[in-house]
């Protein structure tokens, strides 16, 4: 069994240094790295489900697909119904559960049977929060997406297939999210699993404040993060709609930060990021391919 062939879920394999370099490669000279977070979405319509902005079959095929894998909605469910858990708590996305058969299957795909499981934790409970498809194929394949809409594309991943092949994969979000229903990255799983109040999603249509949203976010994740005071101004203005507050506590929050700490909020926003995008637009962009040093092992897969 080909293991690279299972899941983007271990792209998060790079170091510490390699977080930090990428910042260096990638900067903006503002301060922040440059990231590739897919398109703004209507705030009204497309930022939280029934998702009514999508196309009606594909809103109806969304909430049957919710409510199918909804006795799957804990991990130990999840586990006992053949999924397992990858890698551990990847930023805006959370813990990717993989059913090995069926991630297996090739490019069979099965609207109704995502052979992955997005889980977070939301609320202090780790909840199930998405689902993703992949496959292996060429970098231009003619797979169909199982939906319609035009957010709906795939992203890849070379480094976990062979030579000439890529591994596609396309997530479908149950919960808010801050790029709409099909986003690579949504940025506010940090916020949920931190016990903050989610930013205004009308907020991400002004690409700076965006910006600085993602960055908060990223940063909410780092292991020794803990600024109490900081945290409760965030979520004050964001409970009060309070854009000016939050924008002054989140600048606040982002120059209390390390340059380490800066760094690695930067270089994972960037990796991140580019992991997300397909082939195609990173060759559009000037942007290496992502490659693999070493063979991916069990340990390495499975929790």
């Amino acid at each position: 069994m080909k293991l690279k062939t299972l899941s983007a879920a271990i792209l998060l394999s790079c170091s510490t240094v390699a977080f930090a370099q990428h910042s260096q490669h990638h900067d903006d000279g503002h301060g922040h790295g440059h990231a590739h977070m897919g398109p703004t979405v209507s705030c009204t319509d497309m930022a939280t489900p029934p998702w009514a902005g999508l196309p009606d079959a594909d809103r109806k095929q969304m909430a049957a697909l919710q409510k199918d894998l909804a006795p799957l909605s804990t991990p130990e469910a999840a586990i006992a119904a053949g999924f397992n858990p990858v890698l551990g708590d990847i930023p805006g996305m959370g813990v990717h559960y993989i059913n090995i058969g069926l991630a297996m299957r090739g490019k069979d795909l099965d609207v109704n049977t995502p052979d992955q499981l997005l889980f977070s934790n939301r609320n202090g409970q780790d909840q199930l929060v998405g689902a993703a498809y992949s496959f292996t194929d060429v970098p231009n394949t003619q797979v169909p997406l199982p939906f319609n809409s035009d957010l709906a594309a795939w992203h890849d991943h070379p480094q976990f297939a062979a030579d000439g092949q890529t591994l596609h994969m396309l997530h479908v979000w149950f919960v808010p999210s801050s790029n709409g229903p099909f986003a690579g990255l949504n940025f506010w799983l940090p916020y949920e699993t931190a016990g903050v109040e989610i930013p205004n999603p009308c907020w991400m249509a002004n690409e700076s404040d965006a910006d600085i949203i993602r960055n908060v976010s990223f940063a909410l994740v780092e292991p020794e993060f803990e600024r109490p005071e900081m945290l409760a101004a965030l979520d004050v203005a964001a409970r009060n709609d309070d854009r000016g507050a939050w924008l002054a506590a989140a600048d606040t929050l982002m120059n209390d930060l390390s340059s380490f700490e800066l760094a690695q909020v930067q270089g994972l926003l960037g990796v991140l990021g580019e992991n997300q995008m397909s082939s195609a637009e990173r060759d559009a962009a000037g942007i290496a391919q992502p490659s693999f040093d070493r063979e991916v092992t069990v340990e390495d897969l499975i929790e």
